[in-house]
């Protein structure tokens, strides 16, 4: 197969004749409350309720187990590390795509969203040895918030502290936890409980950090979470902010009929291209070594707000995509995530049809610029 050969099928499938096409959803703007949070999280930090679901492999050949399921190589992981990966369909597409931390050497935590929770938790019982990893979902054991913003690592500090400190939680600690690479994990201090840090890159270049506590120490951590000076926001703006990030959510912006690729998962690290077999690896090899994608997502800044399944097309009216995430950014105004074919370029403009009438829209590369 040459290079100019395409790997992923047409950028989008008809519409079966008795399954209605998906309704035209326009953003809302935030209210003032979401608008007051936006800022606090470009400037300071804002914290959020989590959406994730928690799973755990544990064994001899826990490593092995969980590599032979995910696009990334976890067999390279330390305690206290972790990274992005997928798991795919046997046919190479985004079955789930997850989080993933080592605990120590025989056990790993794993987060994904609650809406492909249930294939993810299937498919890891149906094809791991349990003699080699148990795989066990611990969704009700664990609660979890996201703390964002500028000083999240101030943000984190004014908390607590790390476990092995008994003292001073100011200026040293922020930068320590400034100084923490992608994806380390550890115990911090949030008042008298033991709570699990994670510094998680999940808006661009925004920093922020998960924060995983006992459930039973749930209402503890949320207390201090309120009574903090950090604002908590809303789904909403998480949304927003995940949007300028260029950062692709499950279900929304890719699903089980997307290549990897197609949803940017090799540039955002959730791909090795040097590790042993997986399931789906070979569409994902065949697209990175031999072809290539005829479609990606991209970013959109509209004139006036996108419908999300709204239709993209070119000058000539051909049709180049259809609109993925869509929002009404504070700071950039309407904004969206879509899946267009390859030959759109950055800076092209294109016409996204709507109920209300086409809009204009300039294609932009993601992360969208801060």
């Amino acid at each position: 197969m040459s290079n100019s050969d395409a790997i992923s099928p047409n950028f989008t499938s008809p519409t079966p004749p008795d399954v209605a096409p998906p309704s035209l959803v326009y953003p809302e703007p935030l209210s003032a409350h979401d608008a007051e949070a936006f800022l606090d999280l470009r400037r300071e930090s804002a914290w959020f309720e989590s959406a994730g679901q928690w799973s755990t492999f544990r064994g001899p050949k826990a490593a092995e187990a969980l590599n032979g399921l995910v696009t990334n190589d976890v067999t390279l992981l330390q305690p206290g590390e972790g990274l992005h990966a997928a798991a795919l369909t046997p046919k190479g597409k985004v079955l789930c795509d997850m989080l993933i931390f080592r605990m120590d050497e025989e056990t790993f935590m794993l987060t994904v969203l609650r809406a492909c929770a249930p294939q993810w938790l299937a498919t890891a019982r149906k094809y791991v040895n349990p003699r080699l990893a148990k795989v066990e979902d611990e969704s009700d054991k664990w609660a979890t918030w996201m703390l964002y913003g500028a000083q999240a690592s101030k943000a984190v500090a004014a908390l607590g502290g790390a476990a092995h400190t008994v003292e001073d939680l100011g200026d040293v600690m922020m930068q320590g936890l400034a100084e923490w690479k992608l994806w380390q994990h550890g115990l911090w201090n949030i008042g008298p409980v033991n709570v699990r840090l994670i510094r998680a890159p999940l808006m661009g270049t925004t920093p922020g950090f998960i924060i995983m506590a006992d459930a039973r120490d749930a209402e503890i951590v949320r207390q201090r979470l309120e009574k903090s000076v950090y604002r908590q926001a809303t789904r909403a703006v998480w949304n927003i902010a995940r949007v300028e990030g260029g950062r692709p959510a499950w279900g929304l912006d890719m699903d089980d009929n997307t290549i990897p690729q197609e949803a940017n998962l090799d540039t955002l690290g959730a791909i090795s291209f040097t590790k042993g077999c997986y399931t789906g690896q070979e569409t994902v090899a065949r697209v990175h070594f031999r072809g290539h994608v005829n479609r990606r997502l991209r970013g959109l800044l509209g004139a006036s707000p996108m419908p999300q399944h709204g239709q993209v097309v070119d000058a000539t009216g051909k049709l180049v995509g259809d609109v993925r995430s869509t929002v009404i950014s504070p700071r950039l105004g309407p904004i969206a995530i879509a899946m267009l074919r390859r030959e759109v370029q950055a800076g092209d403009t294109v016409i996204v049809e709507g109920t209300e009438g086409p809009i204009s829209a300039e294609v932009r590369e993601l992360p969208f610029p801060e």
